[in-house]
């Protein structure tokens, strides 16, 4: 398997998305107040409730945070797992009926920050180990500095191309998105839907002001679209398709690691940015539970709970990557495709939701 990239601090660089953004900004957010009242006031509440989408935390990850954060706190979190494309709709109802039911939610942020942040279900969070300096590889608070109502748990590189290795002989697959216009794949491509939140829509977001409109009609008639998150790499392993497009990076290295034929290929073009988010709920039940989960997730002990069960890098330089295979690690230099920053606004969210359902649906 090729080796998985990382994208480094270079990328808020470009996107002049830096530290003095962050401290200039700070004094815009409410603070908490000390840490040791919003511990005492969480220990009362007794628990905490997690929305996440499939790979954000998957059942290994779940279990270590709750045991972990749990047992230093006394705090039991209730996880429920859900689609991406089901949070939003859900929290929206919960917040309309007054039933609100979740603390915090972690998955892809296309969907919740389109529909919950207009209508203020998104609370602004800058925890105190957000500030810690000199750590990140990525500003945790730096997308939208204005707002500071979500948080980046990573940003992961994805091998943008699963190809089952029985069915595509070595030395003859696609290795750049061109390659993938070749007549001979036409109707052999799998893509999830770029209509709907999950891995199809992060990675038109990030590749299509890069690769072009009109190559992504071309490309919308090479492809077959599937519904729902792991399908790529499900139908790639079964032999469904030989050639997979931005499967979800988790799932993918968890079958080969099982002995899938399969592999993961990064275009010559460069691999897409996978941005996952972290966000804290408006109107929720344990809200001080919610503020001391922030402050615990985003410290090196939380952040190591987290990468080393989900197997993913740290935004957290000191974080070790001693869980990873070698050529699974961090390292300068790959080069990737990344959405724009205005791509992070609500109203650029949904008309990219809206073209990417004209491209790959409705021409078809």
């Amino acid at each position: 398997m090729k080796r998985l990239q990382w994208v480094s601090v270079v990328v808020l660089l470009n996107l002049a998305f830096c530290w003095n953004s962050l401290a200039e900004g700070a004094s815009a957010v409410t603070p908490w107040g000390p840490i040791s009242e919003i511990q005492a006031a969480a220990r009362r509440e007794g628990s905490l409730v997690i929305y996440t989408a499939p790979g954000h935390a998957v059942p290994e990850s779940q279990r270590a945070i709750s045991k972990t954060f749990g047992e230093e706190y006394g705090i039991r979190i209730d996880w429920t797992t859900l689609s991406g494309a089901d949070i939003a709709p859900r929290v929206l109802a919960e917040q309309r009926t007054k039933q609100n039911a979740v603390d915090v939610v972690m998955s892809g942020i296309a969907g919740n920050y389109s529909e919950l942040k207009p209508r203020g279900y998104v609370v602004p969070i800058l925890a105190q180990s957000t500030l810690e300096k000199g750590v990140w590889r990525l500003d945790p608070a730096a997308a939208m500095p204005k707002d500071r109502d979500w948080l980046f748990i990573n940003m992961p590189l994805e091998a943008s191309f699963f190809i089952n290795t029985d069915l595509v002989p070595a030395g003859t697959e696609p290795k750049s998105y061109q390659d993938l216009l070749d007549p001979k794949w036409k109707g052999k491509i799998v893509l999830m839907t770029p209509a709907s939140g999950g891995s199809g829509s992060g990675w038109f977001r990030a590749t299509y002001r890069k690769l072009g409109l009109d190559y992504m009609r071309a490309l919308a008639k090479q492809v077959v679209l599937v519904p729902n998150h792991g399908d790529v790499e499900r139908t790639v392993v079964r032999g469904q398709y030989p050639i997979g497009l931005a499967p979800a990076g988790a799932g993918a290295r968890q079958l080969i690691d099982q002995g899938a034929p399969a592999k993961q290929i990064h275009p010559k073009e460069g691999s897409h940015l996978s941005v996952n988010g972290i966000e804290m709920i408006a109107n929720s039940p344990h809200p001080n539970a919610a503020k001391l989960f922030f402050q615990w997730f985003y410290s090196k002990e939380g952040q190591t709970t987290y990468a080393r069960s989900n197997r993913v890098i740290s935004v957290r330089k000191d974080v070790p990557q001693d869980y990873l295979p070698p050529d699974q690690r961090y390292y300068d230099g790959a080069p990737f495709m990344i959405a724009e920053p205005e791509d992070f606004t609500a109203e650029s969210a949904n008309k990219l939701l809206t073209l990417g359902r004209q491209i790959f649906v409705e021409q078809k």
